[in-house]
């Protein structure tokens, strides 16, 4: 595991988007850990790929709003690719095989993004795992 995978493991906490609620789980948490397991089993395999993507502040927090969302969070700042990130936040449908990974900065989520291609994969696991833990 390289790259963007490689600082998925150092999150500290990860937050769900669901239509407008907001569920937070802490490293500590078995949910967190179940998401987890969830994600790496998703990413086995995947790559990154140039992303073609940038994110707008107030486009993203207007469609964080609705559909489901995945965001990892750091706590501290990282750097890649000289992009700065203290959280990613994950777009989540079932059918995607590949997304974008929006770097925020203090609630704020500006700039390119990152992109991961699920190779022969979906996000349906993950799905199901996160609507699972949210019911």
């Amino acid at each position: 595991m390289v790259g963007i995978l490689k600082k998925t493991e150092s999150a500290r906490a990860v937050r769900i988007y669901s239509d407008g609620k907001e569920y937070e789980f802490s490293s500590l948490d078995e949910r967190f850990a179940k998401l987890k397991e969830a994600w790496e089993k998703m990413t086995a395999g995947a790559f990154e790929m140039p992303a073609f993507g940038v994110s707008i502040n107030e486009l993203t927090q207007k469609q964080k709003a609705s559909g489901l969302w995945i965001e990892f969070l750091f706590g501290d700042e990282f750097m890649k690719d000289e992009m700065p990130f203290d959280s990613l936040l994950i777009r989540c449908e079932e059918k995607y095989r590949g997304f974008n990974l929006e770097r925020g900065i203090g609630g704020e989520y500006s700039g390119r993004c990152f992109y991961l291609d699920l190779k022969d994969k979906d996000m349906s696991g993950l799905v199901s795992c996160i609507k699972l833990l949210t019911k």
